[in-house]
């Protein structure tokens, strides 16, 4: 009996937290949106046009879902060869509470891999 109620108490734990998980404490702005959004790709904030923001959560390997996703659609200057063209590019952007909004992505360097995240409250942040 004490097990059960032990493990009772256990799946309460769980769930409390997760029920309780911090909800974005404002929505993503197209402003904001193009301001990580030219961090990232190291343009001009002025060139940048946001066509859409939607609402989604993402699949993050086997088992885990990040639910406070939103997709941004953008028309910005990407490189083509020698040649600057202004592309549509879909960006996906997270949410937690110690960075606000953010982006990231892996890259391989000299040293080996690194993180690099575009955050709402943070800035640019290289870990690695």
């Amino acid at each position: 009996m004490r097990k059960f109620l032990l493990s009772m108490a256990g799946v309460f734990a769980i769930a409390s937290i997760t029920g309780f998980a911090a909800e974005p404490t404002q929505d993503l702005l197209p402003k904001e949106a193009v301001r990580l959004i030219a961090m990232r790709s190291d343009v001009q904030e002025n060139t940048i046009e946001i066509s859409f923001i939607v609402d989604g959560s993402a699949k993050c390997g086997e088992g885990f879902e990040v639910k406070h996703v939103r997709r941004v659609a953008a028309i910005l200057p990407v490189r083509d060869g020698s040649l600057l063209r202004r592309k549509l590019v879909f960006y996906d952007l997270f949410w937690n509470e110690s960075l606000g909004w953010f982006m990231w992505e892996s890259r391989q360097e000299r040293t080996g891999e690194a993180v690099y995240l575009w955050s709402e409250l943070k800035g640019e942040i290289v870990n690695g």
